[in-house]
């Protein structure tokens, strides 16, 4: 811790199969909820389904969602299945993998290092195939660190210490200047020079490069661009925009922005689920149901 088949099966000369009753289909936001819970078993069958019915990306890291929920529920077996079919799908950031601590209970078990070496051995080969592997690695690690000062912060939410928010501001300096650097050498860094993962890296870090706002919306124009040449994420894009926006005081156009539980201002409001779906999102209730799992009530 991120399309439904119905098949009709009838014997010869036996009577038609009564029709199932349609299935509600499973959403990330029910997943994330039942994570939000704690309801490991729930959470990883949620998690386990939207595999499933995804492809790429999506279902490398729902399977690996599920893994985690299982992890957390003692079901190594479970845990390790799931594991195992997010890293044949695709699965490639091995350095929050190590880290994960929602997977800490499989660490003592002999898989665990068979998994990780699996996984080394798929992203070695795949990285033969980028610009700068070097570059995507370094990416990765930097994101770990922002993560972990950012859930240091998540612990004290209530009332942050001086030092979580201190350590807050030095990771995103110090990402910043490092991002800054990147960006000079090599322009933005898209799916071809760094992977898909690399390039989600990154935008993660400009996005955390609030102190910096003139940065981010330099970034901006060069992440609309690398979408056109289908070298970065719409949704990253959307993600992007709506932040630069907000720090302007303008209206956000694709409703990503909450502040205190609250989204901020949407443009032409009526319409924002289409320029969503646009980009590969999903509805502002289910994305709003997300954030009431991750931060409770609006």
């Amino acid at each position: 811790m991120k399309i439904l088949l119905a098949i009709a099966l009838s014997a010869c000369g036996a009577s038609p199969a009564p029709k199932a009753t349609p299935r509600a289909p499973v959403s990330e936001a029910d997943a994330q909820a039942a994570y939000e819970a704690k309801q490991w078993p729930k959470c990883g069958e949620l998690y386990e389904t939207l595999g499933a019915e995804t492809t790429g990306p999506a279902r490398a890291g729902a399977l690996y969602n599920g893994a985690c929920c299982f992890a957390r529920d003692g079901n190594t077996d479970r845990a390790f299945a799931l594991l195992d079919r997010a890293i044949s799908s695709g699965l490639q950031n091995v350095e929050h993998t190590k880290v994960d601590e929602d997977l800490a209970s499989l660490h003592a078990d002999p898989r665990w290092t068979a998994a990780l070496a699996n996984m080394e051995a798929r992203i070695k080969a795949w990285e033969a195939t980028l610009g700068d592997p070097i570059l995507r690695r370094e990416l990765l690690t930097w994101v770990v660190e922002d993560q972990k000062v950012r859930t240091a912060l998540t612990m004290h939410s209530d009332k942050p210490t001086q030092e979580a928010i201190d350590g807050l501001a030095a990771i995103d300096t110090k990402t910043t200047a490092y991002m800054k650097a990147v960006i000079e050498k090599h322009g933005w860094p898209g799916h071809r020079l760094v992977g898909r993962d690399g390039a989600h890296a990154a935008w993660l870090l400009v996005q955390h490069a609030d102190l910096d706002p003139a940065f981010q919306k330099h970034c901006l124009e060069l992440l609309d661009k690398a979408v056109a040449a289908k070298d970065a994420e719409p949704t990253d894009y959307g993600y992007l925009y709506d932040r630069v926006a907000v720090a302007e005081k303008r209206p956000q156009r694709y409703g990503t922005q909450f502040i205190d539980g609250k989204p901020q201002p949407i443009e032409d409001e009526a319409n924002v689920d289409a320029r969503r779906k646009a980009i590969g999102l999903g509805t502002m209730e289910e994305y709003k149901k997300q954030m009431r799992a991750m931060y409770g009530p609006m």
